[in-house]
């Protein structure tokens, strides 16, 4: 498709949202509000949602600055919340920084706008991909989890090599028929291998074109399940201790929660949560941001 045709199918694509998409920027433009007026008390997860959102934005706006006038209205709120959001993350990362060193410096290689790197196009789920049965717990707790990702990035010490291999992380990150959160972990294993180049950990010397094709099997598998479980949850009206698991499903992605979880028969509940300003969780508003980018790229590129 020669470039007149692509910068016509997008203007056409535009055009059909724009509803949605107005909605979506208004919603954005509150969020990045909430976000000036609490970058202070965020932790790392919530901070890494809007660093996420932040690419989103950057990607939508890479892709419609070669539609000129047409849109240039959307292009000036977009940029705004752009300059916004990067000035407040830096803030939220200087405060984080003393606040809490320790989480800070194993995870903050996810407050880096570019590891939330966007490929082009969508990843389409399989209903044939779906498990037949899940387990009834989760397969592991965060604890092993940040565990297991800090191995990969290489801050599992002052100076760590990154892309370590263990025979536990490698079995329960790569475990089928898990249920919940543990989808969405292991979605994040497999993206930081992808931004590391852990090519080590299914047993090549490089990121090859196998190692990739590995990589996509895997996400596909993890998203097919979380869709389904979206699906779930949605004929079940959106139950409230599900709403959480629903945005984080919604957003493709996860970002590292510090607090501790208890786990059930039936669901994982928060030892502790942050709870800041009107009520607001400081994880599901981190999801929920995410999502929200998610659907401007979707309506805005797809």
């Amino acid at each position: 498709m020669n470039s007149a045709l692509i910068v016509f199918a997008t203007l056409s694509l535009i055009s059909a949202n724009e509803p949605k998409l107005n909605d979506v920027i208004s919603a954005l433009d509150k969020a990045t509000s909430f976000f000036e007026s609490t970058y202070d008390r965020l932790s790392v997860d919530g901070v890494a949602g809007f660093r996420l959102l932040q690419a989103q934005i950057g990607d939508t706006m890479r892709k419609w600055s070669l539609l000129g006038s047409e849109v240039a209205t959307q292009l000036k709120k977009l940029d705004n919340l752009v300059r916004r959001l990067n000035f407040t993350s830096l803030k939220a990362i200087k405060a984080m920084k003393i606040k809490d060193p320790m989480y800070f410096n194993a995870f903050q290689q996810v407050l880096h706008v570019d590891f939330w790197t966007l490929k082009p196009g969508w990843t389409q789920t399989d209903s044939s991909l779906v498990y037949p049965k899940v387990r009834i717990l989760e397969c592991f707790g965060e604890e092993m989890s940040d565990r297991c990702m800090i191995q990969l990035l290489g801050t599992w010490e002052d100076n760590g090599v990154s892309c370590q291999k263990t025979e536990t992380c490698s079995r329960l990150m790569m475990a089928l028929n898990c249920p919940d959160y543990s989808l969405s972990h292991q979605l994040l294993y497999m993206i930081i291998i992808e931004h590391k180049g852990c090519s080590n950990i299914f047993g090549a010397q490089h990121m090859d074109s196998k190692s990739f094709h590995i990589i996509e099997d895997y996400k596909k598998v993890f998203c097919s399940n979380m869709m389904q479980r979206n699906l779930e949850i949605e004929n079940n009206d959106f139950p409230y201790f599900q709403q959480d698991l629903f945005l984080e499903n919604d957003e493709s992605g996860y970002s590292p929660r510090e607090e501790q979880y208890v786990f059930t028969k039936h669901k994982r509940v928060k030892r502790r949560e942050k709870h800041l300003k009107g009520g607001c969780s400081d994880h599901m508003t981190s999801v929920a941001v995410g999502a929200l980018g998610g659907y401007l790229r979707f309506y805005g590129t797809s």
